[in-house]
């Protein structure tokens, strides 16, 4: 059994013409093309729906180029939205205005010192993982575990200081239960025994980023070893091209909240 019920909501920003202003350490990969930016986000959204949920997209907002990955300023847990503080001081303010589409839900609020993005939050089928990075701190895991223990009084929450990747779903994601894909250039300071571990060729690395939406799994396009291993384990695979947010270090997690 699977910590999260089935998904049957996600929430989405269409990306704003600002979007290459935004936060990335892959500069070298090229300034995003926003045209074709716009068209990898609306074939994310109807593979969303495709899969069965009912996808509300907020409209894009300037005053934050990196609004569209709107994975970062919550982590949704049952009927609980937990506001994240990032530790990158120009994306603090997401989460204030995409409150008004949470409304539905109780919003948790971390203290001042307590630092973290979603994309550090990995939920497995028996735990959640939080990624000990340069955008979440302790404190920032300390709430998190708090909040979703309250809850859930007996969830496991794991904190993993790693390195290598700006955020722990950059690196590390879970397939389906027991089953992680890997980026090589994660190090994480966190037995994973418990799982089967894929360890991707370095030139697939963005696809160690995948996203199991109920009983489907979408998976970055172009990677034909990450492919290949999730056929072995997952029925239904749908394999996306999101290169425009490749280059501004998004993945497939990072462009919905779902719920």
């Amino acid at each position: 059994m699977h910590l999260l019920p089935p998904f049957t909501r996600a929430l989405m920003r269409r990306p704003a013409p600002n979007l290459a202003d935004g936060e990335t350490t892959s500069r070298r990969l090229g300034a995003p093309d926003y045209d074709r930016a716009l068209r990898q986000f609306d074939i994310y959204a109807q593979a969303l729906r495709d899969c069965g949920l009912t996808v509300a997209i907020a409209p894009a907002d300037e005053r934050f180029p990196d609004g569209h990955f709107v994975e970062d300023p919550f982590v949704i847990f049952r009927d609980m939205a937990f506001l994240c503080h990032s530790g990158a001081p120009a994306r603090r303010e997401e989460g204030e205005s995409l409150k008004p589409y949470l409304r539905h839900l109780r919003i948790v609020e971390p203290p001042p010192a307590a630092r973290i993005d979603g994309g550090d939050v990995l939920f497995c089928a028996d735990r959640v993982l939080v990624g000990i990075t340069e955008r979440s701190n302790r404190a920032g895991y300390e709430a998190l575990r708090g909040a979703l223990q309250s809850a859930q009084p007996d969830i496991r929450v794991d904190p993993v200081p790693l390195s290598g990747v700006l955020h722990l779903k950059s690196g590390l994601t879970e397939l389906t239960p027991g089953v992680l894909f890997r980026d090589p250039a994660l190090r994480a300071d966190y037995d994973l025994g418990w799982a089967e571990v894929i360890d991707l060729p370095p030139a697939e690395a963005h696809a160690a980023d995948a996203m199991p939406v109920n009983d489907t799994l979408l998976i970055a396009a172009g990677c034909p070893s990450a492919l290949h291993a999730a056929r072995q384990h997952c029925d239904r695979v749908i394999p996306l091209d999101l290169s425009e947010f490749v280059k501004m270090d998004g993945g497939v997690t990072c462009l919905s909240l779902r719920y």
